[in-house]
């Protein structure tokens, strides 16, 4: 009897993993074709590139097994550290740019009290995304020309033409024409990110603010600002991969050149496997290219973290 009453009085045992999988199983049918995309062309590759990253491979040919020759080339090739200097300084100045500007601009425009107005501007500062990523960089191609050029033709107007450059010709200036792309930085997703995180904080936040006097700086300094943390560390972690995975701007604007003083590493990874046939090195470049985005994100999550610990 007491083992009968231990029995009625015992909580029935939770369901293990596989069958509440196997209850919800219909909802997991529709993830699978989009892992079969992921897996044939995402991490498909990467199985591949970190295995041929140990060939001495030229796509086509030549495939012998060098083991780790090729990460050993990689860290003691001058023109890998240089890239990856400039894609710092590139990181650098794009995170400069994209924590002040645009979130002044998402902040104004949070804050304008006619709805119409606010609608208009923000559609204005969304059109940028409407325009593919080529165009706009060839429009800037046309901005930095040194011959009939936007810049410079500025420039003469106002009586600086010893001011005007090759801007992408010279190995002084290329650098600085890749930072300076886009200027000023405003309109695009991480305007959008900004208002998002903006639009989101409750209105009675804002009443309270008001009633204890706060001032338009103290607002935003004590109240938005801390409120929007969330979306600025988005904002961070894809401006830090999106610079140090740089490809297009590059490739288009300069070419990596005057010489390699606007070279990437994903552009010199480029370079190595399509005009030198160093499929193998480059897959190598490749995978040490993954594996510092890796760690860099990773030490970044965990100084977000840091700094949410209260003192």
């Amino acid at each position: 009897m007491a083992d009968m009453k231990a029995d009625a009085g015992a909580r029935p045992s939770k369901p293990g993993l596989l069958r509440k999988l196997w209850r919800v199983r219909h909802a997991y049918f529709f993830l699978i074709p989009i892992f079969a995309v992921l897996g044939t062309f995402k991490y498909g590759p990467l199985v591949v590139a970190a295995q041929k990253s140990l060939f001495d491979w030229n796509g086509a040919n030549v495939d012998n097994f060098v083991g780790f020759a090729n990460y050993a080339k990689a860290l003691h090739d001058e023109s890998f550290r240089r890239s990856i200097g400039h894609a710092l300084a590139l990181t650098a100045g794009a995170l400069a740019e994209t924590l002040t500007l645009p979130l002044l601009a998402a902040a104004l425009v949070f804050h304008v009290k006619r709805k119409r107005l606010a609608e208009w501007a923000r559609v204005l500062f969304i059109v940028p995304l409407i325009v593919p990523t080529l165009v706009v960089i060839k429009i800037w191609t046309w901005v930095y020309a040194s011959q009939n050029g936007i810049l410079n033709g500025l420039l003469e107007l106002i009586g600086l033409d010893g001011w005007t450059h090759a801007w992408l010709g010279e190995s002084g200036t290329s650098l600085w024409a890749l930072l300076f792309y886009n200027f000023p930085w405003i309109g695009g997703i991480y305007f959008l990110i900004y208002l998002a995180g903006l639009l989101n904080i409750p209105a009675e936040l804002f009443e309270s603010g008001n009633l204890d006097g706060m001032s338009v700086w103290q607002r935003f300094r004590y109240l938005e600002l801390p409120l929007i943390r969330g979306q600025i560390r988005l904002v961070v972690l894809l401006v830090v991969i999106g610079q140090l995975q740089n490809f297009e701007l590059p490739l288009v604007l300069t070419g990596g050149g005057p010489g390699e003083s606007s070279l990437t590493p994903a552009l010199y990874l480029y370079d190595r496997a399509f005009a030198y046939n160093e499929m193998g090195y480059a897959s190598a470049l490749g995978m040490l290219l993954f594996a510092g985005i890796l760690l860099v994100t990773q030490a970044l999550q965990k100084l977000f973290k840091s700094g949410e610990t209260p003192g």
